[in-house]
């Protein structure tokens, strides 16, 4: 299993709140092995437990920045002042080589760049925010899409990570990016038929035109 999951499983899991590992390392956890080598840390997590990661990723040495759009990014110090614009924080430390910063003419804003050269340390890790109801999980782009809490979020080896049908859901929306199409490849080839049903359905839902996918 990779070395940095195992870390950072072993670092969020002291935090009071929920996560599970999402993206391609969630692809990773359901095939049972390393499928291929992933840019960074990614970590589904839930609105209301926003505040508590944020202070728990400080508590920990990270500095925490709120994503704005167009490479816009907010650094959140206080977390009464936030802009909650968009659904994803990056957590870093100094150190990290991912993060470049360029100053912006507006309070505590910056330009982000982020390097795609693969993550080494536990220095960076993503959190994106959903919604939830006390049974079902929320697809974000569109919240009538929902999958029962238990089929939503799997373990492995007491590591939570996001069922691979909702990790393929999400990726959708970019399928060209590097990886997406491999990780639809093995990942569907080894879902259960239910969980391949339920794909069917979010997709034809979610690109009533059509989609690469849905044929394939």
């Amino acid at each position: 299993m990779n070395k940095l999951i195992l870390q950072a499983n072993d670092l969020l899991k002291r935090g009071n709140f929920e996560y599970a590992f999402c993206g391609g390392q969630a692809v990773d956890l359901f095939l049972g092995y390393e499928s291929r080598i992933h840019g960074d840390i990614d970590v589904c997590a839930y609105w209301n437990g926003r505040d508590e990661i944020i202070r728990f990723m400080q508590s920990q040495g990270f500095q925490v920045y709120e994503m704005l759009g167009g490479g816009r990014a907010h650094r959140i110090t206080d977390v009464s002042k936030q802009i909650r614009e968009k659904r994803n924080i990056f957590c870093f430390k100094d150190s990290c080589p991912l993060i470049r910063l360029y100053p912006l003419d507006e309070n505590d804003c910056c330009w982000i760049e982020f390097s795609h050269v693969g993550q080494t340390e536990l220095d960076f890790v993503e959190f994106l925010f959903n919604d939830r109801s006390e049974t079902r999980f929320e697809y974000a782009r569109d919240r009538e899409i929902t999958r029962e809490i238990g089929k939503a979020v799997l373990s492995a080896d007491g590591i939570p990570y996001l069922a691979p049908e909702l990790c393929l859901l999400y990726k959708s929306t970019v399928i060209d990016r590097e990886g997406y199409q491999q990780d639809f490849e093995l990942a569907y080839r080894a879902m259960n038929g239910e969980q391949r049903a339920w794909l069917q359905r979010a997709l034809k839902r979610l690109y009533p035109q059509g989609h690469r996918w849905i044929e394939e």
